[in-house]
């Protein structure tokens, strides 16, 4: 028994490691939306007829339009590419009124894995902060660390960076709610009662893994 405990321990603490370390400082602001393969743009063209199409970016970076053929819209902001088209297509409409919307955004996505409801990947379009993103995730559920949070950044001054949820819904204490980047990922791990827990099970009936019984992400949640 005593043999076990000391195993018990040992899991518990390996659990307690599996966070990166937080980096000093705050991540950087995210920059404006820039189009990139393959998101899905919403083009109008008026006065009448009107030209309307729902385009994807493709691989090479352009879409193709009526009257103007291939436009480069990869790197580009929504205003660039809307300039963009205006004034080439002067050449074929007299005072055109051009609209282009980012119908989906597919190239920019973010992640938000461990104790939340619906973990997964979704599209960052405009400004999304971390609470935001834990929102689109369906929150916490009951085996979560909300204060023991990290966002992780994979990008030149990337790092990882603590992220207190308590503490910005209930304190009103933004100093953590950061913006996110394309490929940021959240991590929302078990509290320490959930990783005794998840060890306890796990030493003292090993068969439920085989399972996936007791498992720390997403599937514990689903029973709540």
């Amino acid at each position: 028994m005593t043999t076990r405990l000391v195993g018990i321990c040992a899991l518990v603490g390996a659990l307690g490691c599996q966070l990166p370390p937080v980096s000093p400082g705050t991540p950087a602001v995210a920059e404006e939306y820039r189009v990139g393969p393959p998101d899905l743009l919403a083009v109008t063209v008026l006065p009448e007829p009107a030209i309307e199409r729902e385009v994807t970016v493709r691989p090479d970076g352009r879409i193709s339009l009526d009257l103007i053929g291939d436009v480069a819209v990869e790197g580009r902001t929504i205003a660039e590419v809307r300039a963009d088209i205006a004034e080439r297509i002067r050449r074929f409409i007299v005072s055109p009124t051009v609209s282009v919307d980012l119908t989906e955004s597919r190239s920019r996505r973010f992640y938000v894995f461990g104790q939340v409801r619906r973990p997964g990947s979704f599209p960052l379009v405009g400004r999304v902060t971390a609470v935001e993103a834990l929102a689109e995730a369906g929150g916490g559920n009951l085996f979560a660390s909300m204060n023991g949070s990290r966002l992780s950044r994979a990008s030149e001054d990337g790092g990882a960076y603590p992220v207190r949820f308590n503490d910005i819904m209930q304190r009103a204490d933004a100093a953590t709610n950061y913006e996110l980047m394309p490929g940021d990922v959240i991590w929302v791990p078990p509290s320490l009662s959930a990783r005794i827990g998840f060890a306890l099970q796990r030493a003292l009936f090993p068969i439920s893994a085989i399972f996936g019984v007791g498992r720390e992400g997403a599937g514990t949640a689903s029973a709540f």
